[in-house]
């Protein structure tokens, strides 16, 4: 029988959320895969699971975008934006020139980059 993508994610999410050492689980669920031939869906699953645990725990992924190496352990504004829980992602982008962009569970967006100020200059 073929199962959907999502019916996936949401059974991965739920082993994730019951299970404190869900290894051996995680291991079976895999192997379900495997045995239904659906291994080819992984990536999509777990981009949904990771959307689905997000929303279930109420936490966020935070994705931090810098021209450059910055710390952002001390800085103000990631304190005031990160909870207990949340997954931060620092990620270098030279195209950005200057400035931060910050993306939060892949659906809010703040861009005070250089490159966007230029692009909307143009």
């Amino acid at each position: 029988m073929k199962y959907k993508s999502r019916d996936y994610a949401n059974t991965l999410v739920e082993i994730m959320l019951k299970e404190k050492d869900g290894t051996k689980m995680v291991a079976g669920f895999l192997s379900f895969m495997k045995k239904n031939r659906d291994e080819r869906k992984l990536k999509e699953i777990l981009k949904l699971a990771e959307k689905l645990y997000f929303k279930k725990t109420g936490n966020k992924k935070i994705i931090l975008e810098t021209a450059r190496h910055f710390n952002f352990k001390n800085s103000e504004l990631i304190n005031n934006l990160v909870n207990k829980g949340d997954v931060v992602v620092e990620k270098i982008n030279q195209e950005l020139i200057a400035g931060v962009k910050i993306v939060v569970n892949e659906e809010r967006q703040l861009d005070m980059s250089l490159f966007k100020k230029l692009q909307e200059l143009v």
